[in-house]
């Protein structure tokens, strides 16, 4: 699913109005109807309800007003609250629509504080339609009272558009929000919807139709997606295979204080279909990970952490089918900081490198420059280290993390509560998981999944938006929440593949 910015809705609002010439009013119109319907479906005896629509002076207010009109006919009581008088063409337009209906009209400053809140806490609904995609500016005054009164005092608030005070750019608060139960947009998520602090303010969202032409949409270049079933690719499996038909894994990690880090990505390359997982490690993390899956292949390197002198070792088993994972619990020795860099150097086998391992190499940039066969995996805390920047800079910058994909030539996902996935020309929105992730192991389990569907034939950057997607999935069907050992989450990926693939097959029709 495409994602936008408000610049880019916008402009596409304005070709399809001047270009394809369907009148402003047209698409207010279906806007509104739209989001009638989405009520409707998602607010239960709606005729016994009564609905509050907050409305701004701008054309977000018209779509409210058309909202109110509409309800009419549905609810038991409609009335709107007017913050100020109409400012648009459209806005005034669908003001007189409203009132020549029978509609019921306050406005806010005529009414005291109580009589406002009382007006709040006597609806069963408030529709929020005060703002839309285009705030620029902080929210002070009188809006800055109504959104508090609504988050106060409203029982349940949809917000059309956009929750109001919150920016579609980049999902910050602008002085104050709205905090919606339900958002109904137009055409296309936008970025503020699917990043903190935004994403939690936007509620359930849903996405209308309003009129874009399919020709425009088509001719037009995105370069944002929210990611979906309909973008995950895994790997078949055939009759006729084996083993070596769906490749290689070498797990490269582990030391003496972190035992479990390369276990889990072994383990998360084994779910994902890999014919042949290796661990390649110190004897204690080797046997440790042989002993609770035999299944893993033993590569057990002498001494006390990594150096330059086991890379002959490991490389011995590289073929055509090989994709290593660099990192989870590799440590930083100065002689393993030498490794990494060397590693990455000496091989154009693909590498999802991790953990420790992004660390190694903040020193080293040069060498993973042009190198496409790299994907990296770091937390904001990991990216923010790599790149010398704070970590207040990277979290949820859409341009840095691809401006910094584009100047090394390297896949980065920024694992995060929305996790970004960027090559340098897209960037890729995953909001599927939740907290039964927040726990040490979980990005670990990821950077398996992601090398054993590279392993199996799959793309680079494939692989990574399926396994991020595959991964939340699997932590969903955690109950309750949060409450799980990590291990439960590599037990359950066969469960969520299922499950998606399940999902793809209705998508196209096979169960319609």
């Amino acid at each position: 699913m495409k994602v936008v910015t408000s610049s880019e809705i916008k402009k596409l609002d304005q070709i399809t109005i001047e270009k394809y010439g369907i009148n402003s009013l047209v698409l207010m119109e279906r806007a509104g109807l739209s989001v009638v319907e989405k009520v409707k479906e998602n607010i239960t005896d709606l005729y016994s309800k009564k609905v509050t629509v907050v409305c701004g002076k701008e054309n977000n207010g018209g779509d409210g007003l058309v909202v109110a009109r509409e309800l009419l006919n549905y609810a038991n009581k409609v009335c709107v609250l007017m913050l100020e008088k109409p400012h648009t063409v459209e806005n005034k337009i669908n003001f007189n629509a409203y009132i020549n209906s029978g509609g019921n009209v306050f406005w806010f400053e005529s009414l005291s504080k109580d009589e406002v809140i009382e007006l709040i806490e006597k609806s069963d609904v408030v529709v929020d339609s005060l703002f839309g995609v285009g705030l620029k500016k902080t929210v002070k005054g009188k809006y800055f009272e109504i959104i508090d009164m609504i988050n106060k005092y409203s029982k349940f608030v949809i917000s059309i558009d956009i929750p109001s005070g919150l920016s579609a750019d980049n999902g910050k608060v602008m002085g104050i929000s709205v905090k919606a139960d339900l958002t109904i947009t137009f055409e296309f998520p936008k970025v503020g919807h699917l990043v903190f602090p935004g994403r939690e303010l936007t509620g359930k969202l849903e996405v209308v139709k309003i009129g874009f032409p399919k020709k425009l949409i088509d001719e037009t270049e995105f370069d944002k997606y929210l990611i979906n079933s309909n973008l995950v690719n895994i790997p078949q499996r055939k009759k006729d295979s084996n083993k070596g038909t769906y490749g290689k894994v070498v797990v490269v990690g582990g030391s003496k204080n972190y035992f479990g880090a390369p276990l889990l990505s072994a383990l998360g390359a084994i779910r994902s279909g890999a014919g042949k997982v290796y661990i390649s490690s110190l004897k204690n993390v080797v046997l440790n990970a042989v002993n609770y899956e035999p299944g893993i292949i033993p590569l057990i390197l002498e001494g006390d952490y990594f150096t330059i002198k086991h890379l002959k070792k490991i490389f011995s088993v590289e073929d055509e089918k090989t994709v290593y994972v660099l990192g989870p619990g590799i440590g930083n020795e100065p002689e393993t900081i030498q490794f990494t860099k060397e590693f990455i150097e000496n091989t154009n086998q693909p590498v999802i490198v991790d953990a420790d391992a992004i660390i190694n190499l903040t020193n080293n940039l040069d060498a993973i420059k042009g190198k496409s066969n790299l994907i990296f995996t770091p937390h904001p805390g990991e990216f923010s280290k790599l790149f010398k920047l704070s970590i207040s800079e990277v979290k949820y910058n859409l341009e840095i993390l691809k401006n910094k994909s584009r100047e090394l030539g390297n896949i980065i996902v920024l694992k995060d509560s929305t996790t970004l996935i960027s090559d340098g020309n897209k960037i890729y929105f995953n909001i599927s998981g939740n907290s039964s992730l927040a726990k040490g192991g979980s990005g670990d389990i990821l950077s398996g999944l992601i090398a054993g569907f590279i392993a199996q034939g799959e793309e680079l950057l494939s692989s990574a938006i399926s396994s991020v997607y595959i991964l939340g999935i699997t932590s969903e069907l955690i109950s309750p929440e949060g409450r799980n050992l990590i291990s439960e989450i590599i037990d359950l990926i066969p469960k969520a593949i299922d499950k998606i693939l399940k999902e793809k097959v209705i998508r196209n029709g096979a169960f319609s």
